[in-house]
Formats: structure tokens, sequence, C-alpha cells
């Protein structure tokens, strides 16, 4: 996996490939980096708090629309407010995932490379929530996280948000580049292992506090998984837009998809299957779809005139291979074969054969 990866941002995306738009991710995402950081109300509150408070990074720009955001989902979800000109189909509780994943992006992709999530954040959310006499109605901590930890939970937004929740999307615009689906294949691979790994009560880990409380709040409780051995590493090409490492194997029934690294495979599917008895079906079904063009041309041979013209080509052949003279060393077909109908492009007597059958 390219390290280039880990730059990915939804805007770069969108630039390359803007199969997302109108849809809930995108719309939350635009009114995130315009209405929201744009409202005057907003604007003043966190003015205010500001002064009370530490600024991250040294960069008062994200944490002043951080707040902003949140200061708007505050609102949302107490009911106090409801001006936006037009209402996402989106969860409420969703809404949490949303500002996280734009905050990581933000912290992942800054001038100053490394960043972890401090205290700062979730300080900031208990202030403005005090200020505002209200709290949001649903479970959403921004925990201290370091740099890996920041990648690793944003890869697992991103592969929920942008990729799984618009799967049909993606299905139907297969030419996207590698770079991007390898990341978001990623984001796959992260889920899988964050799973096994905060599976206990390791109360302690603030990673772990960070994707149970994303499971909680996305609920998705129907997915299996298996690994399989792929026969050769993935060989990875950012700008190619075929053979990438996520792949969708099938859409529906069951839904089914399978993220290649090194020399592995990782599926995912919404209903239990066997995965390595699908793969044999499919390579049955090749077998049986060769076996049925061989013998379809076998037919074609013995019954129609197209064998005939096979067997007199093949006769006429023979006649000038012994006709030739023993000291010539070359096998240079008569002039007259050169114009046959099987020259021809239109493939007349196929078509011929086939339309009268």
């Amino acid at each position: 996996m390219s390290p280039l990866l880990d730059n990915f941002t939804y805007e770069n995306f969108k630039t390359d490939h803007n199969i997302l738009k109108n849809l809930v991710f995108d719309e939350i995402y635009k009114r995130f980096n315009g209405e929201y950081k744009a409202d005057n109300t907003a604007t003043e509150k966190c003015n205010k708090i500001k002064k009370e408070l530490s600024i991250p990074y040294e960069n008062e720009t994200l944490i002043l629309n951080f707040c902003k955001i949140l200061y708007k989902l505050i609102g949302k979800s107490n009911g106090w407010q409801n001006d936006d000109y037009e209402e996402i189909p989106e969860k409420n509780e969703m809404y949490c995932l949303h500002l996280k994943y734009w905050l990581y992006e933000n912290v992942a992709n800054d001038s100053q490379k490394g960043l972890n999530i401090g205290k700062d954040f979730q300080s900031w959310k208990e202030k403005l929530e005090n200020d505002m006499s209200g709290k949001l109605k649903y479970p959403c901590t921004f925990n201290e996280l370091d740099w890996r930890e920041i990648d690793n939970i944003r890869s697992i937004y991103a592969f929920i948000l942008i990729y799984y929740r618009n799967i049909e999307a993606f299905h139907k615009n297969k030419l996207i580049k590698c770079k991007y689906m390898d990341y978001l294949g990623k984001g796959l691979k992260e889920y899988h292992e964050s799973i096994n790994k905060c599976s206990g009560t390791n109360e302690q880990d603030k990673y772990c506090k960070e994707f149970k409380e994303f499971q909680e709040l996305y609920k998705e409780d129907k997915l299996y998984w298996e690994t399989s051995k792929a026969n050769r590493d993935y060989k990875y090409e950012e700008d190619n837009t075929d053979a990438c490492s996520l792949n969708i194997e099938t859409l529906k029934n069951p839904l089914h998809l399978t993220y290649w690294y090194d020399e592995e495979k990782l599926h995912l599917s919404n209903k239990p299957i066997d995965f390595q008895k699908s793969t044999i079906i499919s390579a049955s079904s090749a077998i049986g779809a060769t076996v049925g063009i061989s013998a379809f041309l076998l037919y074609l041979y013995k019954n129609t005139s197209l064998g005939s013209l096979f067997r007199v080509r093949v006769q006429k052949d023979n006649m000038n291979l012994n006709d030739m003279n023993e000291g010539t060393h070359s096998l240079i077909l008569p002039t007259q074969y050169e114009n046959t109908p099987f020259e021809n492009n239109d493939y007349k007597i196929t078509y011929y054969s086939l339309n009268n059958s």
C-alpha cells in the first residue's frame, strides 16, 4: 500500500470522481464546509468561548470551524433550530460520525504532519454544551488519539460513510482510480482488525472507546468475514482503474466485497456464505461455458456449410502441399485462398447459419 493513500481527502476524490453528488455524505460535507461555518450566531458563540479555552496546534481556524459545526449539530439535536434550506435524510446520531470524519481528515492533512487529538476538542464540546444549556442527544466523545489511531479510525469512517453506504454508486461507476479504492479498502481491513482488537473489555484503551462508540452509533451487526490466500502479491498502481484492491464481487443476494492486500484477500458479506465454495462455483461456471462453446463449434463443423467449407479448404491445402517441389521449403499458401469468406469481416456464413438454425 502506498503511503500517499493516507493523504486521502473527499475533495480530491470528488474532483476526480463526482459520483456521490446529491447523496447524503456529499450534502453534509458541503454544509460542514459552507453554511455551517458561515453561520453568524455560531461564529459569535464560538468566538465568545475561545477566550476560556486553549487552541490546539496553534490552528485557530480549525478549532473555530469545529465549534461552529458542533453548534449547529447541538441545535439540530435538541430541535431548537431547523434553518437548513432542505432537510437531509440522515439519522441525527450519524452526524457525530460525519463530524469526526471531517475533523480527522483536517487533522491528518494539516500542514503540521503527525498531529494527535488531545483533550482540546472534548473540552470545547463540553464548554459549548454548557454555554448552550443543551447537549447532543447521542454519544459523541472526542477521545485522545495519536496520529496512527487517527489514521486507522478515519479510514473506517471513510469506508462506511463514503463507500459502504453508497455501494450502488460505486458499483455503477467502476472506473475509479486505485489510489482511492485502496484507501477505502484499507478502511475495510481496519474495521475487521478493530473488531478483533476491541472485542474484549479493555475500557482504558482510548482507540477501542472510539471504535465501540462508532459501533453503537452505526449499529451494523449483519457482517460476515473470512480471509483467503491469493496466488500472488497485490500490485499497486495508483492511477490504474482496473483490478484495484477493493472489489465488489456481487452487489446483492448476497453483497460480497473483497480487499486484496499482500497475498491475502479479506472477504465481507451481509449474509453467511461459503467464500471458498463461491470461488469454486465461479470457476466451474467458466469451465462449463468453455465446454458449451466447444460443443457448439463441433455442431457447426458437422452439420452446417461452415464445416463443409472448412473440410474443402483442408483438402485443397493438402493437395497444394503434395504438389510442391521437394526443394522448396517455404510454405506459401495460394493467392486464391486470400479472399475466401473467412477473410471477410462480415462473417456472413456464420451469421447465415445461425439465423437459419
